[in-house]
């Protein structure tokens, strides 16, 4: 089974999709969910395992319209 995720918005400098405000994937090879929280009162994004941080003022800046529809596999739990 598959799960599908619908990306409303693409920002083509960093390669991220965005499905909503909480919810940005980097599209580069396997898809992967950014992190999201605040800094300093502003809403940030950033990559597990990375300490970079991409704003949202900043991303908000280079989105261009495009519906791009990923398919994740679902990972049902064994019980």
């Amino acid at each position: 089974m598959f799960e599908n995720i619908t990306i409303k918005y693409f920002h083509p400098d960093f390669k991220l999709g965005v499905q909503d405000i909480r919810n940005v994937w980097l599209l580069v090879g396997k898809p992967v969910k950014l992190y999201t929280g605040l800094h300093r009162g502003n809403l940030v994004f950033w990559l597990p395992g990375s300490g970079k941080r991409i704003s949202y003022k900043t991303l908000k800046k280079g989105l261009i319209k495009k519906t791009i529809i990923i398919r994740q596999p679902l990972e049902l739990l064994p019980f």
